[in-house]
């Protein structure tokens, strides 16, 4: 178990951390931490990972839901697909529940845009997050 702790990151405090050489170059401080140092560190990686990881999970299975929505509504009302916002090119006798239909798939839109954005936020900050752990291996 002792070998999981081995590397240095210096995410909590009790060392330098980061330093600058005389020549303008920056590394690591050798100061060893303490051994509950090593501990609080890895497992605050660890339970970052893990949370991320599960996050990015219910993100994407949160996406692919509104994608199948998204798929059923454009194949239920064609029309939607094929003209989008471009509401000249529609009859004035629209009903209510198409130009509700064409708000939710917007709506719909925009959400799987957010999700998507909010899942590639995730992986950056799970590739950081593995980055560190990575490091701190070393």
């Amino acid at each position: 178990m002792e070998s999981l702790f081995s590397g240095d990151l210096r995410l909590l405090g009790g060392g330098d951390g980061l330093k600058e050489d005389g020549c303008g170059d920056v590394g690591w401080s050798s100061s060893p931490l303490p051994d509950d140092i090593y501990s609080a560190s890895h497992f605050a990686l660890i339970s970052a990972y893990q949370d991320i990881k599960t996050r990015q999970a219910g993100l994407e299975r949160e996406n692919s839901d509104i994608k199948r929505k998204l798929k059923i509504y454009e194949i239920k009302f064609p029309m939607i697909s094929e003209f989008g916002d471009d509401r000249n090119s529609y009859c004035s006798f629209e009903s209510k529940e198409t130009v509700l239909l064409q708000s939710e798939n917007s709506n719909l839109q925009l959400r799987v845009n957010a999700l998507t954005h909010e899942r590639e936020r995730e992986e950056m900050r799970g590739s950081v997050v593995e980055y560190k752990a990575v490091r701190k291996e070393e």
